[in-house]
């Protein structure tokens, strides 16, 4: 019998019934039932052909501890259209600690990505760009001085090459789609979570604070609730605290293969204390939130422009999509101009009801789903060629890398794979 066998059936069967829970999740199909019926639209996937160009683009890394604590990286971008490829690689070594450099790698992977949308739109291309992720996780990410030696001043440059992209897609009407597959997001059940809770509190001023209370401050949130004595109060609260994804409401309650209503999605709260600080003092909020690469007046000088122009980021149109009822829900992102709306991310608070066309947007996800192994044939294309596999990290990169250093470097519980 396998080792820890035993013990590990008995860890299991001591939490049986509270997995059963979560998996079926009664309470989200009472609460939600009436309120999703209303936002969600059932529609069956089209044999359509899309009516541009498409460049899928993706991306993937390598990172490689050293015994002097440092990490060796390498992050490959990739984009693909028809039998052109958009390459780029961004290595480098730096010192951190291991979480913050995984949190690091995950934002050089997306600035790679928008770096080969930029080259590409320079190319000439104009026709659809997506992205695997969330367009609106890429806005919302704060510019703060990273803890690493060497790239600490990176999310500037993140959001510099940000910015270009979202100019070029904007003046040349390039459509700049994010499609996620399982998204951990939230924010079409905050919204039904308000839309229900309307019928409840008639007071606005007492409804705002206590679901904003939700995200901000959750115990106190949990106590005014308990406060009204109202049991669905109550239990709307505990659905906006402990946050279970869309994608869970979405498996419980629908019916049919469609989509959410579509939202427009605004800042943060982190991100819209963060603009306050900006719009109030963009130097000053350089030199807090940098202050160590702002001691470079150059840098400082270059860093509040960037900042400053975060502040129009656009508002973004987002809707999950279930392709087939036993498939996962889709999510799906576009900025709001493309649309021909012009809200800026600072200018929406809670998730908002949005009536726009999406026929073009569903035909071109309805061409490249191929079924539950492939919910995107471009993304999963490019995925299959950007893909970096360990041999040729180890094998190419890190050979290429110790050649400089005149050594082998990795640490003494990194197993280098042999290949033969």
């Amino acid at each position: 019998m396998p080792e820890f066998i035993k013990e590990f059936i008995d860890a299991l069967n001591t939490k049986k019934p509270r997995i059963i829970e979560d998996f079926k999740s009664i309470k989200l199909v009472d609460i939600f039932k009436d309120e999703f019926a209303k936002f969600w639209i059932d529609y069956n996937l089209k044999k359509a052909r899309p009516g541009q160009n498409i460049l899928a683009i993706d991306s993937s890394r390598g990172l490689i501890p050293f015994g002097n604590g440092g990490f060796f990286h390498v992050v490959r971008a990739l984009g693909i259209v028809r039998n052109i490829r958009y390459p780029y690689v961004f290595t480098d070594f730096d010192f951190g600690q291991p979480l913050r450099m995984y949190n690091y790698i995950g934002r050089v992977m997306e600035w790679a990505e928008h770096k080969v949308a930029i080259n590409a739109i320079k190319d000439g291309f104009n026709g659809y760009i997506l992205v695997d992720g969330s367009i609106y996780g890429r806005l919302v990410h704060l510019p703060l001085e990273l803890e690493l030696i060497n790239n600490k001043s990176f999310m500037i440059h993140y959001f510099e090459t940000l910015i270009e992209l979202l100019d070029l897609c904007k003046n040349k009407n390039i459509p700049f789609i994010g499609v996620s597959k399982e998204s951990r997001t939230g924010f079409f059940k905050e919204f039904l979570i308000k839309e229900i809770l309307k019928k409840i509190i008639h007071d606005e001023q007492f409804l705002g604070e206590l679901v904003s209370l939700g995200l901000e401050n959750k115990r106190k949130a949990i106590e005014i609730a308990r406060k009204t004595g109202d049991d669905q109060i109550i239990s709307l609260i505990n659905e906006l605290v402990y946050k279970k994804p869309d994608a869970l409401l979405i498996l419980n309650n629908a019916l049919n293969s469609g989509y959410t209503h579509p939202l427009l999605l605004g800042a943060s709260q982190r991100w819209r204390r963060a603009s306050k600080m900006i719009s109030r003092d963009p130097k000053e909020y350089i030199r807090k939130n940098f202050p160590l690469s702002s001691l470079d007046n150059n840098f400082l000088n270059f860093a509040q422009d960037i900042v400053k122009k975060m502040l129009d980021f656009p508002a973004i149109v987002s809707f999950h999509l279930l392709p087939q009822i036993n498939d996962t829900p889709i999510r799906i992102d576009i900025p709001d101009w493309y649309f021909d709306l012009d809200s800026k991310l600072i200018e929406i608070g809670w998730p908002q009801i949005v009536d726009i066309d999406l026929e073009e947007i569903l035909n071109l996800i309805s061409a490249g789903y191929c079924g539950l192994d492939n919910y995107n044939i471009w993304l999963k294309f490019v995925d299959d060629n950007v893909k970096l596999k360990r041999n040729i990290l180890e094998n190419i990169y890190l050979q290429k890398f110790e050649e400089i250093i005149s050594k082998k470097a990795t640490s003494r519980g990194y197993r280098r794979v042999r290949y033969p």
